[in-house]
């Protein structure tokens, strides 16, 4: 009778280490250490395991192709201006930029104005932005890691946006602002968590807000400012969902004649260096970690899932 193979599962059985990490170790994935790879090689030399080639493409990325792993970037904003006029796309690409250091993976972004019908061919992985649930589903077959909570079942990597709306909520009641105005992100998962902490926190602090959604644009925020103190001119305090809206709702009181912060606080949302030239007081969230661990876990699924992180409220002139 001819002997049987030894398969992935024995290396890994007898190495004492997950399968993932035998395949990782075996096929020079990172997620492991040297020793640890010269560990399992050794075992699998000694068992005399030979790994199959099929499946060893399809574990490295390299099936039937010469290029080099790469990691997308996949932006759904319809925006085709946005990679340039957006800073948080530029704090991603820094962050990711810098987790890369060292590995032998590139970086690749694509910008789509709306989702994929479908996943297409896979590389070695993908950070998802701005991608909805439906959506997402549909590439939980691909390592997939994505920028805000999406379908259930894709890991992701956020802030804690509830928290950051919470935060500029209860600056503005504190400082005395009674007629408040927002100016709120799209239907987004980050967008949707600012507007819920700031909007209950101010209902528990017995205000209403007036509101109008915008979607992450100057143009479409300076309408909704403009909309805002058509309602209520005497408004004295414009909670903006991004530092790009911001300036939109400033360059509307500006020619309105309000005085910020004299007239009207505004407080923002992302902390960019949008944020600091305009004297803005805004809500700081850590994008460059933000896109750096989601880049760690493509590398490692094996790790840990990643919990909120956290955002603060930095003040300057604005409020």
């Amino acid at each position: 009778m001819e002997q049987q193979r030894p398969k992935l599962a024995d290396v890994a059985r007898a190495a004492g280490v997950s399968r993932a990490t035998a395949s990782r170790a075996i096929n020079g994935l990172p997620g492991t250490t040297d020793a640890m790879r010269r560990r399992v090689r050794e075992v699998a030399a000694q068992l005399g395991f030979e790994p199959h080639a099929a499946a060893r493409a399809l574990a490295t990325g390299r099936a039937g192709s010469s290029r080099p792993e790469h990691i997308e970037v996949l932006i759904v904003d319809p925006d085709p201006a946005a990679l340039s006029v957006k800073p948080f796309y530029g704090r991603v690409l820094t962050g990711a930029t810098r987790a890369l250091a060292g590995h032998d993976v590139a970086l690749q972004v694509r910008q789509v104005p709306a989702p994929p019908s479908r996943a297409g061919d896979p590389p070695f992985g993908q950070v998802l932005i701005n991608m909805p649930a439906a959506a997402a589903a549909a590439l939980r077959r691909t390592r997939t890691v994505a920028l805000g909570e999406t379908a259930p079942g894709i890991p992701f990597v956020a802030p804690d946006n509830y928290g950051g709306g919470h935060q500029a909520a209860t600056h503005l009641v504190a400082t005395g602002r009674r007629r408040v105005g927002a100016v709120f992100g799209p239907a987004t998962p980050c967008a949707q968590e600012r507007k819920a902490g700031f909007l209950r926190t101010m209902a528990a602090a017995g205000q209403t807000v007036l509101s109008v959604d915008g979607d992450f644009t100057r143009a479409r925020a300076y309408a909704a400012m403009r909309e805002l103190l058509t309602l209520e001119p005497d408004l004295d305090a414009v909670f903006a969902a991004c530092d790009v809206s911001a300036m939109g709702v400033l360059q509307a009181l500006r020619e309105a004649g309000r005085k910020v912060p004299d007239d009207v606080a505004v407080v923002s949302f992302d902390g960019s260096a949008l944020a600091e030239a305009a004297d803005l007081s805004s809500v700081y969230m850590p994008v460059e970690e933000e896109a750096a661990s989601a880049i760690s876990r493509l590398l490692d699924p094996a790790l840990p899932p990643a919990a909120r992180l956290p955002t603060t409220l930095t003040l300057r002139g604005s409020s």
